[in-house]
């Protein structure tokens, strides 16, 4: 895994309880540099 950035997935659904801290995490981890993927419920 050399070379590789940090990657992760992050899983928020069903109401903004969930969604809503979910991407608040995915957002600050992507300043950190992370590679964030996101799947969720609409």
């Amino acid at each position: 895994m050399s070379g590789q950035g940090k990657r992760l997935m992050v899983m928020a659904g069903g109401t903004g309880g969930h969604v809503f801290p979910g991407l608040a995490v995915a957002h600050h981890l992507m300043a950190q540099g992370w590679q964030v993927r996101w799947l969720g419920t609409a």
